[in-house]
């Protein structure tokens, strides 16, 4: 099952997914080529428990999306359980991989089969790939996703900083290659 939202994020409003779970690349701002960064936030149903508390899959899930992605790993993932006997109704795991572009995060709950997961970085995104390949490793069709452009102005309002553009060409969204011919 797929819900469909809207994201307001200083003057950017879109469409967060359309009807099929892809990004409407139409609704993308003019000045994204010139944005700091993008943050991609998926939300998944469903997935099994087992794969909810296994510290080693979710340990690999990060560093291997990471690598999918074409992102440089600062340091291994950390992963963290929730402490459930103190906190029953957040029994999971948390964890992180800080990454040279920015980062990506994990958050589970395992009695639920509930994941979130969070990539944000001040390169290129893929959405599509990274929005299938989580689908896929966690086994689940049902989702949401929500995509945020950040620091839309940041390259031209830093003082003594000479503005240079990004061509829009290396911003890949839903209706683009990964790989332009």
């Amino acid at each position: 099952m797929h819900q469909s939202r809207i994201v307001v994020f200083g003057d950017l409003i879109m469409p967060a997914s359309s009807s099929d779970g892809s990004l409407p690349g139409a609704a993308l701002p003019l000045n994204e080529s010139q944005a700091f960064g993008r943050s991609l936030h998926v939300d998944l149903y469903g997935v099994s428990r087992a794969l909810c508390d296994d510290l080693t899959f979710c340990y690999g899930l990060l560093d291997d999306l990471a690598v999918r992605l074409g992102m440089h790993k600062q340091s291994p993932p950390f992963i963290f359980r929730s402490p459930d006997q103190q906190f029953p109704d957040k029994a999971g795991l948390s964890g992180w991989v800080p990454l040279i572009e920015s980062g990506i995060s994990i958050h589970t709950l395992t009695l639920t089969g509930f994941v979130s997961i969070d990539v944000y970085t001040c390169g290129d995104l893929d959405v599509d790939e990274a929005v299938r390949y989580l689908k896929e490793r966690l086994g689940t069709n049902d989702s949401e996703q929500q995509y945020l452009v950040r620091g839309t102005r940041y390259h031209t309002t830093r003082p003594g900083v000479n503005v240079v553009s990004r061509p829009a060409t290396n911003i890949v969204t839903s209706s683009e290659s990964a790989h332009p011919a």
